[in-house]
């Protein structure tokens, strides 16, 4: 049971590299275009691929070149595509401005990842059951598969990983999904959002606040991602927050996708480093994703294991 299984998203990023963003019924011209692989399961999924996990994508594509597209991609990396299931739709797409800062604004048309259904995910019962150890889920799908899914692996006393990285975050969010997952992960924006946008994250005390909020919801284990102010978390066993801090990128390239790299290094270091405790294995997580904000791009700003230092690994 060491195969890490993400039920979620993929899309195809379309890159806007300008000075700043225009304002409204403003045409402006931009620096640079790019496209590239995207949709925050496929970003988890690929992210942990090229750390040398062996991984599963369970999701939907469309009926187009995109989709196409985006199986090749997922083939070229060698991420297992028996559980992807082609849809008669359009595939789905984002659109994300990155200015000058490194910061992104993002658009995304859902198209194909909002069909996944709970029969798409019930072709890969067996995996599920038998050769899994972490299940990453994020919230680009409909939240009723998520929680459907959650709720069988619970029933049936599976024993793998559940993370749930709450993104994009919905105020009405199911709060049994929130219950079933042994990791939730979020943002400080979707972290805020979640707790009813009670306390607004400007420092770490007012963080930690928003984090033993979540706890209180019946979350088991709560992580709050914080940009350059490192992570956060707690648990329902060790309530005291610990935060991990991490170091200055003086000249941030591209920010888009390094939350994706973080959950997806996360899994890795959970099947492969179990005998770290969660600390450390978050700790080398941040290092992953730190990396993958000193280059452009989502998929292609992961760093691959070869070009990392070789002490994450020991």
């Amino acid at each position: 049971m060491s195969k890490i299984v993400v039920v979620g998203s993929c899309s195809i990023d379309l890159f806007f590299y300008t000075s700043k963003l225009p304002s409204p019924g403003q045409t402006i011209h931009g620096k640079e275009f790019s496209i590239d692989f995207g949709g925050k399961g496929a970003n988890q999924c690929i992210a942990a691929q090229k750390l040398g996990a062996e991984t599963v994508f369970i999701g939907c594509i469309g009926s187009d070149i995109f989709g196409q597209d985006i199986l090749k991609n997922f083939e070229q990396w060698g991420v297992d595509t028996q559980y992807i299931t082609k849809k008669l739709t359009e595939t789905g797409v984002a659109q994300i401005n990155v200015t000058d800062n490194g910061e992104n604004h993002i658009i995304i048309v859902s198209g194909a990842n909002e069909t996944l259904q709970k029969e798409d995910v019930d072709k890969a019962n067996n995996l599920l059951c038998k050769e899994t150890s972490v299940v990453l889920f994020q919230f680009e799908t409909p939240l009723e598969t998520t929680e459907y899914l959650l709720e069988k692996l619970s029933t049936a006393n599976i024993k793998c990983c559940k993370i749930v990285n709450g993104a994009p975050a919905y105020s009405n969010c199911h709060q049994n999904i929130l219950r079933l997952a042994d990791i939730f992960c979020v943002n400080e924006s979707e972290a805020e959002i979640f707790t009813g946008n009670l306390i607004k994250i400007d420092c770490i005390e007012s963080a930690n606040q928003v984090l033993s909020l979540l706890l209180k919801q019946g979350c088991k284990i709560v992580i709050i991602t914080l940009g350059p102010q490192g992570v956060i978390f707690a648990s329902k066993d060790e309530p005291k927050p610990q935060w991990i801090q991490v170091s200055k990128i003086e000249n941030p390239i591209d920010t888009s996708g390094a939350g994706d790299a973080f959950l997806g290094s996360l899994a890795y270091f959970i099947v492969h480093k179990p005998n770290l405790n969660l600390f450390e294995q978050i700790k080398r997580a941040c290092i992953v994703a730190t990396k993958s904000v000193e280059v452009k791009g989502t998929q292609k700003s992961f760093p691959l294991k070869k070009n990392l230092p070789k002490e994450l690994f020991i």
